[in-house]
């Protein structure tokens, strides 16, 4: 596997988007691909990271870029104006991540039959959107530490597409309320749903950089490490 991913352009409606992907080195026969979308910052090194992790085991991983034309933001301070567009239209997000999907399956190499996503915080809820529009044909999606709000674009009647959501108990962001509303929403589209909290766990425990108390962010590095193995055996058992 190479430490450079391969640029993949892509288009999103009328966005273009410049994502990235890794393969396995010497890989033989059409490979698995796994979408990764970043947290609200954009497609950066850490999300380059996890997928050179997943290119290490054996699947192919493509960074979509959410946000569009590579940018990606780095003053926290723009939180609320990176992620605002997107609370305030879904059927946007969703049709940004629909084409990171529709670009995974022209990737070479990949078997179109097996795609699966991931998202951490942002990319969460952006991979549960799938879901909530039918699986766009993802066999699963898998959720770090994501928003579980849901949306209210027509939904369809179920879904085939498995869901784990990966959950910090504690996290002021997602309290336990949504998280109720997220579990009767899975179960209306008779969706095949996990989730795993963690316990004495906030928001963004996979990210070595968080630590905020205050704001409910801080790294955990047990957490990390589990909810990494959890979804290796997930994405073991779907794709």
């Amino acid at each position: 596997m190479s430490d450079t991913g391969t640029t993949l352009e892509y288009r999103a409606g009328d966005t273009t988007c410049i994502g990235e992907y890794y393969a396995p080195a010497n890989a033989g026969g059409p490979l698995p691909v796994i979408v990764v979308v970043h947290a609200w910052d954009g497609l950066n090194d850490e999300v380059r990271g996890k997928c050179r992790r997943l290119a290490q085991e054996g699947y192919i991983a493509f960074a979509a870029d959410i946000h569009g034309n590579g940018k990606v933001f780095t003053d926290f301070a723009e939180l609320q104006s990176a992620l605002g567009p997107y609370f305030a239209d879904r059927a946007m997000l969703l049709e940004r991540v629909a084409g990171a999907v529709e670009a995974a399956r022209t990737i070479p190499g990949v078997d179109a039959s097996r795609i699966g996503a991931m998202g951490y915080c942002f990319g969460g809820m952006t991979v549960l959107d799938i879901v909530r529009a039918g699986g766009l044909g993802v066999a699963g999606v898998v959720s770090f530490h994501g928003s579980l709000d849901g949306h209210n674009l027509n939904k369809p009647a179920g879904t085939d597409c498995k869901v784990l959501v990966l959950h910090g108990e504690d996290d002021p962001l997602v309290p336990p309320e949504t998280v109720a509303a997220f579990k009767a929403e899975m179960n209306a589209l008779h969706a095949d749903w996990q989730l795993h909290a963690y316990g004495g766990t906030v928001h963004a425990f996979t990210r070595p950089g968080a630590n905020n108390p205050d704001f409910g962010t801080v790294y955990n590095e047990a957490a990390d490490r589990r909810s990494w193995q959890a979804m290796r055996n997930f994405f073991d058992e779907v794709l």
